[in-house]
């Protein structure tokens, strides 16, 4: 009896002291108070983050105020939430276009963007010719979602109908470069063709195929060979940049008629073309180099966009017709957002009498 009596009185200590052992460490701890977290993560979470379209595999639905409903599937995802191959923000709808010829017509604002080299090696200093591959990437995938690209071409063609067969989108845009960069055959037209957007390239026609550290170059240019590749693919359309890069504005009337005709001949031997369009270097042009460049054939002029003056930030409409075009010159500091915003209010300042 004495040795059970032991035994019971054993048993009753541990249980009672068993209430006050400490938990054990592996057990789940409370979770901080939202006031414990670090301020610039509360901004973060402040940010709305959008729903996804279908629950994960594996995750249950959170309980609602009908016991039921957390018994009914909940569907993964509606028929517009499908995705799609080409995604548009459905804020977009998609362009209307007019007809060449009627009065909708002639007041359709068509901006035309100028790049130049492609390259992550640039600075404040170079900025206005350069863009890295990245932010290029950005700005064709923005304006291939906000707007409808087309070709210059296609918007000469459009201004010269006479016969009404020719439309344009109410929301056009046009890209182009100038010089020849080997860039812009090696970043830009591998992105030009995945988004497939058209684009001009005014080249040099005495600097193609030239190598940076030469002595006639800063950055390597496309060789013909090149050029015709990309000429041949029907996105890209290679024309006049002039053979020498020369201000053609402050030239006598022979070596206008010599950079014209020379840059003009070269491209149509080497690509096999009609080359019918014209870049001015510099933006610098006078009353006899646009009367010599009418002469020697070519049917539109693109008059400034590498200065970045004020007027470079201009939009055309086609009552101007295409011999006074001018581009919006885009710098390497801009992001997508900042060429959005670039065209939206360039378009805006374009007033329509």
């Amino acid at each position: 009896m004495k040795k059970l009596a032991l035994i019971i009185a054993s048993v009753l200590t541990v249980s009672l002291f068993a209430g006050f052992a400490p938990k054990s460490t592996s057990e789940p701890t409370a979770k901080p108070d939202k006031q414990s977290v670090p301020a610039w993560l509360n901004e973060v979470n402040a940010t709305p983050t959008p729903e996804p379209t279908a629950r994960p595999a594996g995750v249950t639905p959170e309980p609602t105020a009908d016991p039921n409903a957390a018994q009914t599937p909940e569907p993964e995802s509606s028929p517009s939430e499908q995705p799609s191959d080409t995604p548009e923000p459905a804020q977009i709808p998609k362009p209307g276009f007019v007809r060449a010829g009627t009065p909708e017509a002639e007041t359709v604002k068509v901006p035309i963007l100028l790049y130049h080299h492609i390259s992550d090696d640039f600075n404040l200093t170079n900025a206005i010719s350069i863009i890295s591959p990245r932010d290029f990437n950005l700005h064709m995938t923005a304006i291939k979602t906000q707007y409808t690209p087309i070709s210059l071409r296609e918007y000469v063609e459009f201004v010269n109908c006479k016969d009404g067969s020719k439309t344009l989108p109410t929301d056009p845009i046009i890209v182009t470069f100038d010089d020849g960069y080997l860039s812009n055959y090696e970043v830009a037209y591998p992105i030009l063709k995945k988004l497939d957007i058209p684009a001009t390239i005014f080249i040099v026609t005495d600097t193609v195929g030239e190598k940076s550290g030469d002595g006639k170059v800063n950055y390597t240019h496309f060789n013909w060979e090149q050029a015709k590749e990309m000429q041949d693919s029907g996105l890209i359309d290679i024309e006049s940049h002039t053979n020498d890069h020369v201000k053609l504005g402050q030239l006598d009337k022979d070596t206008i008629n010599y950079e014209l005709r020379k840059s003009k001949y070269q491209i149509e031997k080497h690509l096999g073309k009609t080359c019918d369009m014209i870049a001015y270097p510099y933006g610098s042009y006078s009353d006899e180099a646009i009367q010599a460049s009418k002469n020697a054939g070519f049917i539109a002029q693109c008059l400034v966009g590498d200065d970045a003056t004020d007027i470079d930030y201009e939009v055309n409409i086609p009552r101007d017709g295409v011999m006074n075009l001018t581009r919006i010159t885009v710098s390497g500091t801009m992001g997508n957002v900042n060429i959005i915003e670039l065209v939206r209010k360039s378009i805006a300042n374009k007033k329509i009498d």
